[in-house]
């Protein structure tokens, strides 16, 4: 093999290994953007499903007495 050779294949091993670290990079930022999503997402259910207190109003409290 020529040096030229050589290096030809040690470049494209390494944009190998760099186009998959940033694949690896872009999946976990969308991961935990999902996860950050879905965990707001489920305080939103819990806070919306939580009891409420209303205030009669006052017809109601009239009909009562």
């Amino acid at each position: 093999m020529f040096h030229n050779d050589i290096m030809y294949s040690v470049m494209q091993e390494r944009a190998r290994d760099l186009r998959a670290r940033g694949k690896a990079a872009r999946d976990a930022g969308a991961s935990r953007k999902a996860r950050r999503f879905w965990a707001d997402e489920a305080a939103q259910q819990d806070a919306s499903s939580a009891p409420r207190t209303t205030r009669t109003r006052g017809t109601a409290t009239a009909a009562r007495s």
